[in-house]
């Protein structure tokens, strides 16, 4: 794994003056690796809902609900 230089926000943790270098930096790829799967996971399940929604509103025209 190629070793970059990743800049992070300050910890505010109390293990965070106990972290060395390559910890620091591999906390925050680790971090951004969540943040990432995050987001995705959320945009996952808005279009889930939207999918559902749909399928829910064509069930009640169909059943003459409006």
């Amino acid at each position: 794994m190629a070793r970059r230089q990743v800049q992070r926000d300050r910890l505010h943790s109390g293990y965070s003056d106990f972290l060395n270098y390559e910890e620091e930096q591999r906390l925050a790829v680790l971090d951004a690796r969540a943040e990432r799967q995050e987001m995705i996971l959320k945009d996952t399940r808005a279009e889930r809902r939207k999918i559902v929604m749909r399928a829910i509103r064509r069930a009640r025209r169909a059943d003459g609900k409006a």
